[in-house]
């Protein structure tokens, strides 16, 4: 089809340019480098669709189109919907969700994709939005290496949104409940909005923690600033501790602080 040259792109273009991809390399390369029209950012039906036209029967790369895909922000409010489908599709062995998971958490408030080289062998790819069409809620942070130089590569900023966080710590608390005191310490270091995600996250896992894990989990949530942890927190039975355990050490509260100076690179 025709690369999109002008501000007339619609919801209906975007929509056909992904669906008629012919593989998953060009649906990465089009969800990436085209321009997004207005869409309906809560709709997590559709990039599912997409998902599983391209790797229903072809697994290979499945990985990558998740992360593009949960971190596009044609469906900003769908991510945390579109995540639990892909998780409970089948169709991303657990050790790819396993670096799903590790890469959300270990990101700072973005990650970064290496666009591959050859995508930028042909003609150059002009995307003019014009006044009228400029989405700036949809515009990727593309950093490209200077004129004539070949000493780094073009990658995209992707956003790493609480959902994504949210997930990650629980199945990481679930595959390894020793690690609670480890992300919550976390969640204390990161910004207000991706350590509460965290947290929610522990207590969404918070059934394979012993009865005293449990409770000083409960009783650190309890206290956190935001209500939404709180009134979760409010939900949760601590259970109780068995007679003689000594209550596990709850991780202290530090200032919250964000360290952007390692950003992890996907794949």
């Amino acid at each position: 089809m025709t690369e999109p040259e002008d501000g007339d792109w619609t919801a209906l273009d975007d929509l056909v340019a992904l669906h008629s991809a012919g593989d998953a390399e060009e649906f990465h390369r089009r969800l990436v480098l085209y321009p997004s029209a207005p869409t309906t950012k809560s709709d997590a039906f559709e990039p599912w669709c997409l998902f599983q036209q391209f790797h229903k029967d072809s697994p290979e790369g499945a990985v990558t189109t998740a992360v593009l895909l949960v971190t596009d922000r044609r469906w900003r409010n769908a991510t945390g919907r579109l995540m639990r489908h892909i998780d409970e599709s089948g169709l991303i062995p657990p050790d790819g969700l396993d670096v799903l998971a590790q890469t959300f958490l270990a990101a700072g408030p973005q990650v970064y994709w290496e666009l591959p080289g050859e995508w930028f062998d042909g003609p150059a790819i002009t995307i003019d939005l014009g006044p009228q069409a400029v989405d700036n809620d949809a515009a990727e942070d593309v950093e490209e290496p200077e004129d004539n130089s070949d000493d780094g590569p073009v990658v995209v900023a992707r956003e790493v949104r609480p959902p994504l966080r949210r997930w990650a710590a629980s199945r990481i608390v679930l595959a390894d409940p020793g690690l609670w005191g480890q992300l919550l310490n976390q969640a204390q270091d990161i910004d207000p909005r991706g350590g509460a995600a965290i947290v929610r996250g522990v207590l969404d896992g918070i059934d394979g923690l012993t009865p005293a894990a449990r409770a000083a989990v409960v009783k650190l949530a309890s206290d956190w600033p935001q209500r939404g942890v709180r009134e979760a927190a409010a939900q949760v039975t601590p259970g109780r501790q068995p007679e003689g355990e000594s209550p596990p050490i709850v991780p202290a509260a530090r200032s919250t602080s964000t360290n952007n100076a390692a950003q992890p690179s996907l794949f």
